[in-house]
């Protein structure tokens, strides 16, 4: 089961993914458009603390809503995030390599 995160539904999220371990969510949602310098300093906090909150990010897709949002925007948004870069590969790529069965050897 994938749970959208989206805003205002973080807090509701978090606790999904914590108790369910078959449940993975994505960051799409949290935006119309580009992200502001605040919201951006406010969301970034909130998912940080999912993450503090629901372990590590196995459970953590990326997601943007384009073309309602900017990818670029969204990209931004992750380099931003106090991560290491192995979170980051997990939350970027890897897990939805592996929820969605991909073979990412291969691209």
């Amino acid at each position: 089961m994938i749970c959208h995160i989206g805003n205002p539904w973080i807090k509701d999220c978090m606790e999904v993914v914590y108790k369910n371990k078959n449940v993975y969510a994505d960051i799409s949602g949290l935006v119309l458009g580009n992200f502001s310098e605040k919201f951006e300093r406010y969301m970034k906090k909130e998912i940080e603390e999912m993450i503090t909150y629901a372990g590590d990010p196995n459970y953590l897709l990326y997601g943007t809503d384009w073309p309602i949002s900017n990818m670029e925007s969204y990209l931004k948004f992750m380099n931003q995030l106090e991560l290491a870069d192995e979170k980051k590969e997990l939350i970027l790529r890897k897990n939805a390599a592996e929820v969605f069965k991909i073979d990412v050897k291969t691209l």
